[in-house]
């Protein structure tokens, strides 16, 4: 069986270099740091999914991400440079009750697209997934429309395949 989405998600986040390029694909690009993650793991076992599931778990992402991860991402963000009258300690403890909220609505995120992926997406037949997860990834910043954004480039995905897919664990997958 396939691995869960957030215990797969959270080992590949955890792998050098991911986190900077992943909130970079974020921040920079428009792109959801866990459909980027859904698009490779769906790679890993199931077949790629038809444009319709893709935009319902873009829907789905940024419904959820409007509603509970983005408000509290901005509480902790401004959390960082409290006012001056506010206790140091007591501020930093708040930032960090909010960042592990936070966290717990990411996977709360992540459990809505598995359970989307495993109800609408058929298994792969083949092994791999390097080359499905490339066009999950493309079809996605696709639809976000993310290549338009200023300095995108699709060495960024590349590089989120190569730390996702190492080559020894891709060797003679063709894309």
């Amino acid at each position: 069986m396939t691995p869960g989405f957030p215990d797969w998600s959270r080992a590949i986040y955890a792998r050098t270099g991911a986190e900077p390029l992943l909130l970079r694909l974020q921040d920079a690009h428009g792109l959801n740091v866990n459909m980027l993650l859904w698009c490779l793991w769906c790679g890993t076992a199931f077949r790629e999914p038809p444009e319709i599931v893709l935009r319902k778990a873009i829907d789905l992402s940024s419904r959820w991400t409007l509603a509970a991860t983005a408000p509290l991402r901005s509480v902790r963000r401004n959390l960082k440079t409290p006012p001056r009258q506010a206790p140091p300690d007591a501020a930093r403890r708040l930032r960090d009750s909010v960042k592990a909220v936070e966290l717990a609505a990411e996977d709360i995120e992540q459990r809505m697209l598995e359970a989307l992926a495993r109800e609408d997406l058929a298994p792969a037949e083949e092994a791999g997934g390097a080359g499905r997860a490339r066009r999950n990834l493309a079809a996605y910043v696709r639809l976000a429309d993310a290549a338009r954004t200023p300095g995108f480039s699709v060495s960024l995905l590349e590089s989120l395949i190569e730390l996702t897919f190492p080559p020894s664990e891709s060797d003679g997958e063709s894309a």
